[in-house]
C-alpha cells in the first residue's frame, strides 16, 4: 500500500467513526436509535460485510474498511452492574469490599476481583481460547485486564472518600507465555500513595505460581470536591441501550471459543503483512479475539499498521467506565501488528513489553477506539514500535510503546516445535 492509500484510508477511517458516535447522540435526540457502529443490528455478517441502513453516510467506504465475523460477542446487549449512590460514598477500600455484583469485564473475559486489604488487591483471570490471536498464542497485553485492576484497586485501598485517581501511566514486561485453559493472577502493591501521586507494582503468576509478567502503574490523586468530573467516581455518561438480544445465559468467556487460529502453513508460505493484507480483505478468517473484543485492522504497510475496537459496556468497571486495561490491549494489538508486517514468511515474533501512558478517559459510548502503530526500530532480533490510540473525534487517548523479538524458524504459536 502506498504511503498516499494509506492516508486515505486513515481518513476515512477518522470520519466514520466520528460519523457513527454522530448517529447515536442524533438518535438519542430524536427518540430513534440509529444503528451504526458497535451497537445495534446493522453489523457485518461473512455472507455481507455491511448490512447497515443506507441513510448512516460512509457505509458502502466503512464495509471495504472493516470487516467483523459472526459472531460478535461484543455486540450482544452488555450485562455488568455499578457502584450505586451509596458504596461510591465510602472509602476506597470499602468500596472494594461492598462489590456483590461484577462489572461487565468480568461477564466478558471472566477477569475476577478477588481480594483487597490495605495497599494490596488481587485479581484473577482465565486464559481461554477466546484470547487466542492468529498465530494462536494469547497475546500478552490481554494481562493488562488483571493487571490493570489489581494495580489501581491498590492504590483505591489507601484512598478516602474524598480522593479518587486516575491511571496515567502502566506498563508490563512478559516473561511467559500464556497457555489456554490455565488462570492467571495479578497481584498488586501500592508502593507509595500521596496527595497528588501514587506508584504501584503487580505480580503476575500462572496456577503453579510461575512469574508471567510484571506490571507497573503511576496514577495521579485528586481531591473529589476540587476535581468532579475526573477519576472513577464521576458519572460516567449514559451508554447505549441496544445491542443484540443474547441467545444464553452462559456469560461470553465460558462459552465455546468462536474464530479460526491460521494453520502453520499460511505462515510458512506468506509474510505477517500478507496475513494481514487477507484478513483486512476478508480473504483469510478473524481470530477468537475478533469475535469477542471486536478488535479488527483496518489498514497494513510495511512498518505500520491501524486497528479498532468498539466500546462497549462490555468493557466496564464498577465504576462505568471502560477499564483502562482494554485500552492497553488495542494498544498491544496495533504495536504486534506493526511488527507482524516486519517478518518474511517462516518467521515468528513474541511481544515482551509494553507501556502505555494515558491521556484522555474513554467512555463506552458505542464508538470505536482506533490505534495506528509504526515501527521506530526493525533490527535483526528485536523491533520497537510506537502506537497512538484516538477516539471517535480524533482526540488522542493514549500513546504507546512496545518491543518484540523477532524468532526465524518459530512455529506462529510460540510453541517449541513444529508439529
Amino acid at each position: 500500500m502506498h504511503a498516499r492509500d494509506l492516508a486515505q484510508r486513515r481518513s476515512v477511517v477518522a470520519s466514520l467513526t466520528a460519523g457513527a458516535c454522530d448517529g447515536l447522540a442524533g438518535a438519542a435526540g430524536s427518540g430513534q436509535m440509529q444503528t451504526g457502529v458497535g451497537v445495534g443490528g446493522s453489523h457485518p455478517t461473512p455472507e455481507s460485510p455491511w448490512r447497515g441502513p443506507s441513510r448512516w453516510r460512509g457505509a458502502a467506504a466503512y464495509a471495504d474498511l472493516v470487516r467483523w465475523s459472526e459472531p460478535a460477542v461484543w455486540r450482544e446487549q452488555p450485562r455488568g452492574a455499578t457502584l450505586d449512590a451509596a458504596t461510591l460514598s465510602l472509602s476506597g477500600l470499602d468500596q472494594l469490599k461492598a462489590m456483590s455484583s461484577p462489572p461487565g469485564l468480568y461477564h466478558l473475559t471472566g477477569s475476577t476481583f478477588e481480594n483487597a486489604q490495605p495497599r494490596e488487591a488481587e485479581f484473577s483471570m482465565p486464559i481461554t481460547g477466546w484470547l487466542r490471536s492468529s498465530q494462536g498464542a494469547v497475546p500478552g497485553g490481554m494481562l493488562a485486564v488483571p493487571g490493570d485492576g489489581a494495580l489501581g484497586c491498590a492504590i483505591h485501598t489507601e484512598l478516602t472518600q474524598d480522593y479518587s485517581y486516575t491511571t496515567a501511566e502502566i506498563s508490563f514486561t512478559y516473561l511467559r507465555p500464556l497457555r489456554v485453559g490455565t488462570r492467571v493472577h495479578a497481584r498488586g502493591r501500592a508502593q507509595h500513595v500521596g496527595r497528588r501521586l501514587a506508584f504501584s507494582t503487580c505480580d503476575i503468576t500462572d496456577d503453579a505460581g510461575r512469574l508471567v509478567a510484571y506490571g507497573t502503574s503511576r496514577c495521579s490523586v485528586f481531591d473529589n470536591a476540587a476535581s468532579p468530573l475526573r477519576g472513577g467516581n464521576a458519572t460516567p455518561p449514559p451508554t447505549p441501550a441496544d445491542g443484540d438480544p443474547a441467545t444464553t445465559d452462559v456469560d461470553p468467556f465460558e462459552r465455546e471459543p468462536a474464530g479460526v487460529v491460521l494453520d502453520q502453513s499460511v505462515w510458512d508460505t506468506n509474510s505477517g503483512l500478507d496475513v494481514l493484507r487477507g484478513q483486512i480483505a476478508g480473504t483469510l478468517p478473524a481470530p477468537p479475539l475478533h469475535h469477542i473484543l471486536g478488535i479488527a485492522p483496518v489498514a497494513a504497510a510495511e512498518g505500520s499498521a491501524e486497528c479498532v475496537m468498539p466500546l462497549t459496556a462490555w468493557l466496564n468497571t464498577p465504576w462505568g467506565w471502560p477499564q483502562g486495561g482494554f485500552v492497553a490491549v488495542l494498544a498491544d494489538t496495533a504495536v504486534a501488528m506493526a511488527v507482524q508486517t516486519t517478518v518474511p514468511a517462516g518467521t515468528a515474533f513474541a511481544s515482551v513489553d509494553l507501556k502505555v501512558n494515558y491521556l484522555r478517559p474513554i467512555a463506552a459510548t458505542g464508538g470505536l477506539l482506533h490505534a495506528r502503530a509504526s515501527v521506530v526500530h526493525r533490527g535483526r532480533s528485536l523491533a520497537v514500535a510506537t502506537a497512538e490510540l484516538t477516539d471517535a473525534n480524533g482526540r488522542r487517548v493514549a500513546l504507546a510503546t512496545g518491543s518484540a523479538q523477532i524468532l526465524p524458524g518459530r512455529p506462529a504459536a510460540l510453541t517449541s516445535s513444529r508439529d
